[in-house]
């Protein structure tokens, strides 16, 4: 997940709400992709970012901000981050998350007018990379007022870091935006759910949807027709049940109950 932010306040701004321009996201899209074709999902919100196949981005304009999810902005090193991406929308602020709940792997970065000022990128057992001055959020965890939560019966590893990363780099975008992921959220988190955008799929360059199938019909003699009734519909099926949501199990970070969000 990638923001552009120009707005002095920028967690103000998300916490009364945004709206977005979806066709200026999908212009932001393009210029990702370049030759790509960006088709238009539809509405969504930031918490559909959980789960995003490779070939769809998430993506919203909001006048002052933006963002931009899915793999093409995903990295495990912040600071090798290209220039190219961050130049889709120069701003004086770019911030950049990435978590695998899987692997337990965090990370995060923040560029001030395309200067990179702060990157942090590990799983529990191996720091990937730390660059730059720490930010004053980080000082409660490096001092163990977060400790890193073992499930019963695992070891404690004793070269482990004193916290979780993925709950580290998410409190980067709660002290710069306002919001997490993870639930539950604080009383003043603002909810990613309640964070509009517009999801698009990409495909390669030239790609055209397919032609819809031809409807026939048959005629019917006046003799067979069948007598005309009002239209029963069927009763719709049961919804499909949401896709299993990723949550964080490794040495038990996340609740072991919660609701589906992002």
């Amino acid at each position: 997940m990638l923001w552009f932010v120009d707005s002095d306040d920028p967690v103000t701004d998300i916490r009364r709400g945004l709206n977005n321009d979806p066709h200026q996201a999908q212009h932001l899209v393009q210029q990702l992709v370049g030759d790509g074709v960006v088709v238009d999902e539809g509405p969504c919100s930031l918490a559909d970012a959980d789960g995003l196949p490779d070939d769809n981005v998430i993506a919203g304009v909001y006048g002052r901000l933006a963002v931009i999810c899915g793999r093409a902005v995903a990295t495990d090193r912040p600071s090798e981050f290209t220039d190219t991406r961050l130049r889709l929308r120069p701003t004086a602020v770019a911030v950049l998350l990435h978590t695998d709940p899987v692997d337990s792997f965090g990370a995060f970065a923040r560029w001030e007018n395309g200067a990179l000022r702060r990157s942090f990128a590990a799983d529990p057992v191996d720091i990937r990379e730390d660059e730059g001055l720490p930010y004053p959020f980080e000082r409660g965890f490096w001092a163990g007022e977060h400790p890193l939560q073992y499930a019963e019966g695992v070891p404690h590893d004793p070269q482990a870091l004193p916290f979780h990363p993925q709950e580290f780099a998410e409190q980067s975008t709660r002290d710069w935006l306002g919001f997490r992921f993870t639930r539950p959220l604080g009383p003043d988190d603002a909810d990613p759910r309640d964070i509009p955008a517009t999801r698009f799929a990409i495909r390669p360059p030239g790609w055209q949807p397919p032609p819809e199938p031809e409807r026939q019909t048959e005629p019917v003699s006046a003799a067979t027709e069948p007598a005309r009734h009002p239209e029963v519909r069927p009763e719709p099926g049961q919804p499909e049940a949401p896709a299993g949501n990723r949550v964080a199990r490794w040495f038990g970070f996340a609740p072991k109950s919660e609701s589906h969000e992002s």
